[in-house]
């Protein structure tokens, strides 16, 4: 048997339907309410299903290869983020992008601050290319809630090759302002250090606060790199559309190693819809509700003897006795929600809020369920 790399790592943990599992329980996926998700359930809008629709009717759009340098998908997002196209790179999703700059930029024993707990890709990503893994975590007393002055000492500490931060983060939230960012990267190397700002969930954020992307770190910059999705936030999972935004030298690296037609043509077109400005007033409103539902939501579950972690976006960690096993309790019920012990946090589900009617769904579950005394406190204080 041939022998593998020494760095090859399993796959992270990730949310979302296992159909595997739902196949062994006899569900069927179609009647999963899933909250294990962060994205917007009031989607995809019309115009963009309708144009997804029509393209897949053109025998041309499967016969011929995609665009692989999704030329009118870049000049869209260009348009909208107002940058020119040499800033972006379409990818196979956010995650496809991780990967590509850990391909490109991480080097075996580089060292990498991750600010913790977070998406799981990152620390995948880095450790398949033998970079070292330094994880910040927050204090308990903190209520997972990392301060800025304790990250700032650990970098100017560690003095790190690359830091990696999701903003706002998944799964606690927490949202970095642009002053905070700057005071971070004060702590580095100058230009030496790579930071890579994942906002993939930067629409999520209630009255959608500019990003550290508009306020810090422009494209020009050579050492930075923006992750955005336009999956969530427009309901496109399926599709796995993502980009990157950086200086031109940094993109074309990115390219350089990234597979040839990695983003397929009826993910370009329904990207290139999204980003009509009609499709942006909805996807706007439509987050708005969804911050409306939220906040109903965390206040039904505290009623009910929950403890919801302070959020600043659609999705909360909610404190339960036992994760997998309160998982399998509502999955078994048809309701999905996110385990967060693969993020280290086994006293925790995270929810993403839903519509109204599902919301409720949710509670009442929730409600008819014996709660051990440790899910009515916040356990991490």
């Amino acid at each position: 048997m041939p022998v593998p790399r020494a760095t090859i790592v399993p796959p992270a943990i990730h949310g979302a339907r296992d159909y595997e599992e739902l196949q062994r329980l006899g569900l069927n996926p179609d009647d999963i309410i899933d909250f294990s998700t962060n994205s917007n359930p009031y989607g995809p809008h019309p115009a963009v299903l309708q144009a997804i629709t029509q393209a897949a009717a053109n025998p041309a759009i499967a016969r011929r290869y995609p665009d692989r340098d999704c030329l009118a998908l870049r000049a869209a997002i260009a348009a909208v983020d107002d940058m020119p196209p040499d800033n972006i790179l379409p990818g196979n999703g956010a995650t496809e992008l991780i990967h590509l700059i850990a391909l490109a930029f991480v080097k075996p024993g580089s060292r990498h601050l991750i600010l913790s707990p977070t998406f799981g890709e990152y620390t995948r990503a880095i450790q398949l290319m033998g970079g070292n893994i330094y994880e910040q975590r927050p204090s308990t007393t903190h209520h997972l809630r990392l301060e800025a002055n304790e990250v700032t000492a650990a970098i100017r500490r560690l003095q790190p090759d690359g830091v990696w931060l999701c903003n706002p983060n998944n799964p606690t939230g927490q949202y970095w302002s642009a002053a905070e960012l700057a005071q971070f990267r004060s702590a580095a190397p100058a230009h030496k250090t790579l930071w890579v700002f994942d906002e993939a969930y930067r629409h999520f954020v209630k009255n959608e606060k500019a990003g550290p992307a508009d306020n810090l770190g422009c494209a020009e910059e050579p050492n930075v790199i923006r992750l955005r999705s336009l999956t969530k936030d427009y309901s496109l999972a399926g599709l796995r559309l993502g980009y990157a935004v950086a200086a031109p030298s940094l993109i074309q690296i990115l390219q350089a190693v990234q597979l040839p037609w990695s983003v397929n043509s009826l993910a370009q077109v329904a990207g290139r819809a999204a980003l009509h400005s009609e499709v942006i007033t909805w996807r706007k409103q439509s987050l708005a509700r969804l911050h409306q539902n939220a906040a109903k939501l965390w206040a039904n579950l505290a009623g009910i003897g929950f403890f919801v972690h302070p959020t600043t976006t659609t999705f909360a960690l909610i404190a339960v006795d036992h994760a997998p096993g309160y998982r399998n309790k509502l999955l078994a019920r048809g309701l999905l929600v996110r385990d967060c012990t693969s993020f280290g946090l086994p006293g925790y589900i995270r929810l993403a809020a839903h519509r109204a009617a599902a919301n409720q769904k949710l509670v009442e579950a929730m409600g008819n369920f014996d709660r051990a005394s440790s899910s009515r406190k916040d356990p991490s204080g």
